[in-house]
């Protein structure tokens, strides 16, 4: 396997290059976990609410400062996405199984996906929250 190309980072969750590489990194994780659900090639978004949902449901209320509304809870989920696949906590095909394994009807509802998404993802943050000690 090829090695990752080396990046400058820390562990700050409030990071926005972090976040930003989170986000394409929830969404293309998502869109893959979607396709092999449905078993057709399709995409998607995961909402900040239903990142605000997991954060708290993997139990890593801890990392939110004071205050934060859902889309910087939202922000701070995606940061550590990103900052555990940087460290090499867990691959792209194994965030695809723990989602769609994960994964209930409601996922596709086009209004109770979002807790359904956030419980999916909840799962994905509890693995990096114990790989990672966090």
């Amino acid at each position: 396997m090829k090695e990752r190309p080396r990046i400058n980072y820390s562990r700050d969750f409030r990071d926005r290059g972090l976040s930003t590489l989170g986000d394409s990194l929830a969404n293309f994780i998502f869109s893959l976990a979607l396709s092999e659900y449905t078993g057709k090639p399709t995409g998607g978004r995961v909402p900040n609410a239903s990142l605000a949902i997991a954060i708290e449901r993997a139990g890593l209320k801890h990392l939110i400062p004071p205050r934060t509304d859902k889309h910087g809870k939202g922000d701070v989920a995606e940061a550590v996405i990103a900052f555990a696949w940087l460290e090499g906590a867990f691959t792209i095909e194994e965030a695809v199984e723990v989602l769609v394994r994960n994964f209930e009807d409601d996922v596709l509802h086009p209004y109770r996906s979002k807790e359904a998404l956030g419980k999916a993802f909840g799962e994905l943050l509890g693995l990096i929250k114990e790989r990672l000690e966090l």
